[in-house]
C-alpha cells in the first residue's frame, strides 16, 4: 500500500443557521482495502468503506479528534 497524497481541508458544517468550521486531513492512498486490514489489524476503528464519486472511502477519528478520510479510486 502507497500514500499517493494528503492534504487538511476545511469542511463546513451547516446546522441551521449555526455553522461549524473543522479541519479534516485526506489520505489519498492507491488500495484503501489494504489500507483499513493493516489499520484494524493495529487496533484502529475505521468506518466504512463508503463509495463517493467512484472512490472508496473510510474515516476513522485521529488521537485529537481530528477527522480523517482515507480514499482510494476504484
Amino acid at each position: 500500500m502507497k500514500i499517493l497524497s494528503y492534504r487538511h481541508v476545511t469542511s463546513v458544517d451547516s446546522v441551521k443557521e449555526n455553522r461549524c468550521e473543522r479541519k479534516v486531513l485526506q489520505v489519498i492512498v492507491d488500495d484503501a482495502e489494504e489500507f483499513a486490514l493493516m489499520a484494524k489489524s493495529n487496533g484502529l476503528e475505521l468506518e466504512g468503506p463508503f463509495v463517493q464519486e467512484d472512490k472508496r472511502v473510510y474515516t476513522l477519528t485521529a488521537h485529537d479528534r481530528m477527522p480523517v478520510t482515507i480514499h482510494s479510486e476504484k
